[in-house]
């Protein structure tokens, strides 16, 4: 690797790898932009990964939600992150409030109200503070209805098409443990897969993002392939009737 390369991990205005990282996004959401497609599945990578695909949703979709199955809260800014990894930024930079790099390109960011952080078990007090002022929806842990939940908070919102979001991490580790940031506790695979075959009668599913495996569990990928089917959200996700 030449300096250069060296250069562009580095830390810069509380981010790690700023620039390699903020090139990628706006590389990819030009990609997207150009292509046009209806919906996107997103496979493998950080949550960062999934920045552009939303930002283009979002200005595609006027009433796009997101539900963010996810053991963290990823709604950091540059100056509370512990760690200064883009990862646990990007949900809070879709929402409109993160690097210039990459709010300049958000045409719509989304709406606090229109999003759903599930399953959350590690929480930092900053993403707490800003959950509250700014009116995102929170379901710790993973109560029996949770879909229903999510349901009701979206429809009150006025959404129409959704964006999931998966981490692995919202497993619990010992049914799924090839997460790249394990957290105790957590739903089983199943009851995640019976929670989206819900809200794909309510919602019509536009983006999927599943990530943050680490391909070092023998048999993870194929563990998540069948947990995309039992969820019925692959091959393709169904067209919700309702819009």
């Amino acid at each position: 690797m030449g300096a250069a390369e060296r250069g562009d991990l580095d830390m810069r205005d509380g981010v790690f790898a700023l620039d390699r990282v903020s090139d990628r996004f706006s590389t990819t959401l030009a990609a997207l932009e150009a292509a046009t497609p209806d919906r996107i599945f997103t496979v493998g990578g950080t949550c960062g990964s999934e920045a552009a695909p939303v930002a283009y949703l979002s200005a595609r979709y006027e009433r796009l939600g997101t539900v963010w199955l996810d053991a963290h809260g990823d709604l950091n800014t540059p100056a509370s992150s512990p760690s200064g990894h883009f990862h646990g930024m990007v949900l809070r930079t879709l929402l409109g409030d993160g690097p210039e790099e990459f709010t300049s390109h958000i045409a719509v960011p989304l709406s606090a109200p229109g999003v759903v952080v599930a399953g959350a078990r590690d929480l930092d007090q900053p993403e707490r503070d800003f959950i509250e002022s700014a009116g995102v929806g929170l379901i710790e842990g993973w109560p029996d209805d949770v879909a229903t939940l999510v349901s009701t908070r979206l429809r009150d919102a006025g959404i129409t098409h959704l964006y999931v979001h998966i981490d692995v991490d919202v497993f619990d580790p010992t049914t799924f443990g090839d997460a790249l940031f394990s957290v105790p506790g957590g739903p089983s695979l199943d009851s995640v897969s019976a929670a989206l075959r819900q809200l794909l009668t309510a919602f019509d599913v536009v983006g999927v993002g599943l990530v943050e495996s680490c391909g070092r569990v023998p048999g993870a990928a194929g563990v998540l392939k069948r947990f995309l089917v039992d969820s019925e959200l692959w091959p393709a996700p169904p067209t919700c009737a309702s819009s």
